[in-house]
C-alpha cells in the first residue's frame, strides 16, 4: 500500500477511471458485436483483454505507457461485463429476474470485495510480482471454464428490415441515471478508503472488505425476492439510507470497529442497490434489446466510478478524505429523494 501513496491522488484517479472509460466506448458497439459474434467468443475475448494487460502490467515502469495498458484492459471489461450479465438474464424467466440476478450479483459481490483484501496480502506478503502472476492464472482458469461450459450462443442475424439497435434508450434513464450517482459513490469507498485507512493509521481495512462481502451475499437473495413481488422502491430507499449512514462512518472515522460497522453497511448497500437496479432494466426491456440495455446500464455505472475517480480524487487534494466523504454523505442524501421519485411508479 506505501507505493500507492507515492502518486498523487488526482493521477489516481486518472489510472483508476481509465479503464471505465475504455469500457464506455467499448459498449457503444455492443450492437455491433451482437449481430457478429456469438456471445461464448465475446466472453472468451473479453477475458483474453484481462489476461494481455495483467502481463503487461509488470512489464511497464512509465505512467502514461500504464494509463495505455489501462485502457486496452477497459476494452476486454467493456465485452466481458456486458455479455456475462446477458448471459445470465437469457436463463430466467421475467417472474424471477430479480432473485435470479441476485444470485448472478454473488460472484461479482465476492470478487469485487475480496481482490482489495487478497491483493493487499498478495503485495505485502510476497510482492507485486506475485499478484500479477496470480491475475493471470485466473483468468487463465476462467477462459478454459467458459470455453468448457458455456453455451456457444449464435449470433443474432442481420434482416433487411430491422432497424440498427440503439446505443441510447430514453427509456432506461431512471436506472442509469441511479446507478451513475451509485458508481461516483462507489469509486470514492474502493478507491480511497484503503489509503485513508493507512493515513489514519487503522489496520482493519482487510476487515472492511470482507464483512462487506459476506453482507452482500447475504443480502442479495433476499432484495432479489423482495424486487420479484414489490417492485424496485423498498429496497432503493432502505439501502440508501444504510449506504449514506455508511459515509457519515467513515467521515468520522477514528478506529478499526467503526471502519468494520461502516463495512458492514456499505457491503449491503452495495449488495442490494445494483442488482435492484439491473433487475429493474431487464424487466423493462425486450429479450433482443438485452444487449443494448445493459450496455448503457453498464456504461452509467463505469462512467460514474470513472468520473468519481478523477474529481474525488481532486477533492480529496482539495479538502481531504474527511471532506470527500462528508461530500459523498450530501450525495446520499441527495440520492435517497432522488430514489424516492423515480421508483415510485415500478411499486407494486
Amino acid at each position: 500500500m506505501g507505493k500507492s501513496l507515492v502518486l498523487p491522488q488526482l493521477k489516481l484517479g486518472f489510472f483508476v477511471g481509465a479503464i471505465m472509460f475504455a469500457a464506455l466506448i467499448t459498449r457503444l458497439f455492443v450492437p455491433w458485436f451482437s449481430r457478429r459474434f456469438s456471445k461464448k467468443f465475446l466472453l472468451v475475448a473479453g477475458i483474453f483483454g484481462y489476461l494481455l494487460a495483467s502481463a503487461g502490467y509488470p512489464l511497464l515502469g512509465s505512467f502514461g505507457l500504464l494509463v495505455l495498458l489501462r485502457l486496452f484492459n477497459g476494452i476486454g471489461h467493456g465485452i466481458a461485463t456486458t455479455y456475462f450479465a446477458t448471459s445470465a438474464a437469457d436463463e430466467l424467466p421475467v417472474s424471477k429476474i430479480g432473485e435470479g440476478m441476485g444470485y448472478f450479483g454473488i460472484g461479482t459481490m465476492v470478487t469485487a470485495s475480496l481482490a482489495p483484501l487478497l491483493a493487499i496480502a498478495i503485495v505485502q506478503q510476497v510482492s507485486f510480482s506475485a499478484f500479477f502472476l496470480t491475475c493471470i492464472g485466473i483468468l487463465f482458469l476462467a477462459m478454459l471454464a467458459i470455453l468448457a461450459t458455456t453455451k456457444s450462443t449464435p449470433a443474432s442475424p442481420v434482416k433487411a428490415t430491422t432497424h440498427r439497435a440503439p446505443v441510447f434508450d430514453r427509456q432506461f434513464i431512471p436506472q442509469c441515471s441511479l446507478v451513475f450517482i451509485l458508481g461516483i459513490m462507489m469509486s470514492g469507498v474502493m478507491t480511497f478508503t484503503p489509503i485513508y485507512a493507512e493515513v489514519k493509521h487503522l489496520t482493519g481495512i482487510s476487515w472492511f472488505f470482507f464483512v462487506a462481502a459476506i453482507a452482500g451475499v447475504v443480502i442479495r437473495p433476499i432484495v432479489g425476492r423482495s424486487f420479484d413481488t414489490r417492485g424496485p422502491r423498498l429496497v432503493l430507499l432502505l439501502s440508501t439510507v444504510l449506504l449514506t449512514a455508511g459515509m457519515i462512518m467513515l467521515a468520522f472515522l477514528t478506529s478499526n470497529w467503526l471502519l468494520i460497522v461502516a463495512g458492514i453497511f456499505y457491503g449491503v448497500a452495495d449488495g442490494a442497490i445494483y442488482p435492484t437496479l439491473q433487475a429493474w432494466v431487464f424487466r423493462v426491456t425486450t429479450l433482443e434489446n438485452r444487449d443494448t440495455a445493459t450496455g448503457m446500464f453498464l456504461n452509467a455505472y463505469d462512467l460514474g466510478m470513472g468520473i468519481g475517480a478523477v474529481v474525488l480524487g481532486g477533492l480529496v487534494e482539495l479538502v481531504h478524505y474527511q471532506g470527500m466523504f462528508l461530500v459523498l454523505t450530501l450525495v446520499g442524501v441527495g440520492y435517497i429523494w432522488l430514489a424516492a421519485g423515480l421508483s415510485r411508479r415500478w411499486s407494486a
